[in-house]
């Protein structure tokens, strides 16, 4: 068993490795307020030449910046991949609706359902139903109110009682002349963002492009390290018109964090992206005036950035969206 050190001997161990602290004080309260090993096990690797040594005159003040780095970028993150989760459910219960109008709880009908699919179909519809039930009889909730007033519950209120992942699961299941039609919708936001005529973006691509999301979410929603982070066990589709722009490769690896930043142009509108794109070069060029012991693109290498993207232009903002 590791034994427990204070925050005294904390600091006495990071000094013998050659850490320099400006202000002792300042410092013992930060890692009683965050955390040894969220602080140093995490972060302090960027600073190191070996397990044991930090490279030499390495100041703590710099670990923190890294650390408040990814605390702000995951922020950015966040909340551009609610926006994300915003619009999918919008489109998704809008194309479900059109396809269905006028028939009550469709969406509990597993005719309307892919049938290639239809154990993964019935625990879908399940899920549904219990979110149903689940409020039903609770007061002051939009699905009792709508039960009450018009024995139904539309699927586009269904749809603020699902998390991420339930919408990404519900598409899969959809008939693919459905799915064609919201990858289509989908579309329109990719052209925007790259500024091209025309692009085909399929349902296996609009799948893959969720899928990695979703997992940044979790990562993010759970405060859990950025840094170094890779989408376990997938890629990002490759898209060509898209890759193909940022010198992407169908050999190149793409579960890093900047593969998943930039299929998010295939979900947000054009100054949602410039917006998130923007603020993450702010706060990269700031992390750049705090760090002196190591360059940023060492920090930018472990999100799967390209080097100098610090470097890259800001965005416009457009006044008619």
């Amino acid at each position: 068993m590791k034994p427990f050190k204070t925050i005294d001997e904390q600091l006495d161990l990071l000094k013998s490795r050659g850490l320099i602290f400006t202000n002792e004080d300042k410092a013992k309260q930060y890692l009683l307020n965050n955390n040894y090993y969220n602080v140093i096990n995490c972060y302090a690797k960027f600073f190191m030449v070996d397990d044991d040594r930090f490279i030499p005159g390495t100041n703590f003040d710099e670990i923190i910046q890294v650390h408040y780095y990814d605390k702000e970028i995951k922020s950015i993150f966040f909340k551009s991949i609610l926006e994300i989760e915003k619009h999918l459910k919008s489109i998704l219960s809008y194309r479900f609706s059109e396809k269905y109008k006028d028939k009550k709880y469709a969406y509990l009908n597993v005719q309307n359902y892919n049938s290639d699919n239809i154990l993964d179909v019935i625990k879908t519809i399940s899920y549904l139903s219990s979110i149903i039930n689940n409020y039903k009889y609770k007061r002051n909730n939009s699905i009792n109110h709508y039960i009450n007033r018009h024995d139904d519950v539309p699927f586009w209120i269904l749809t603020n009682y699902m998390n991420f992942g339930q919408p990404l699961y519900f598409y899969n299941y959809l008939d693919d002349s459905l799915k064609n039609e919201i990858a289509k919708d989908f579309s329109s936001f990719l052209t925007s963002n790259l500024e091209i005529e025309s692009i085909f973006l399929t349902s296996e691509h609009l799948v893959s492009f969720l899928e990695v999301i979703h997992d940044l979410r979790n990562i993010v929603a759970h405060n859990n390290k950025l840094l170094g982070y890779h989408c376990r066990g997938r890629h990002v589709r490759y898209l060509y018109e898209l890759h193909n722009k940022y010198a992407i490769t169908r050999d190149s690896r793409r579960d890093d964090v900047y593969n998943v930043f930039i299929v998010m142009q295939a979900y947000l509108s054009k100054n949602q992206y410039a917006t998130l794109h923007n603020t993450l070069l702010n706060n990269t060029n700031h992390l750049c005036t705090k760090l002196h012991t190591i360059d940023v693109n060492v920090i930018l290498q472990s999100l799967g950035f390209p080097n100098n993207w610090y470097e890259t232009t800001f965005l416009p903002l457009s006044s008619d969206e």
